[in-house]
């Protein structure tokens, strides 16, 4: 039963750790490119929410603000999954290791 616990909380914590790594890494890509791809993400969502609804929203706007929260989850629910995954891994082989 200690190593079913052992096992949880280190895929858990892979989860969280690649959660934060994805939201992390794409904030920072948003950022460190904004200048060269001629504007960020929240300007991106905007011209694209203004040019299939006809809403004429601004990258401030609320509307922009809940669909940029939308990507980020996705995003970081994507890289919640590929660190469990990867935890998943690293536990199997050191498990495999560890056996005599």
């Amino acid at each position: 039963m200690d190593d079913h616990r052992r096992a949880k909380k280190f895929l858990l914590g892979g989860a969280i750790v690649g959660g934060i790594l994805s939201l992390s890494i794409s904030l920072m890509m948003d950022m460190l490119f904004a200048d060269s791809l001629q504007g960020t993400w929240r300007e991106s969502i905007a011209h694209d929410v203004n040019t299939i609804f006809s809403l004429g929203v601004s990258s401030k706007s609320i509307v922009v603000t809940l669909i940029f929260m939308v990507i980020l989850g996705i995003l970081a629910a994507f890289g919640a999954f590929m660190g469990y995954i990867f935890s998943f891994f690293l536990y199997k082989f050191f498990g495999l290791l560890n056996r005599q």
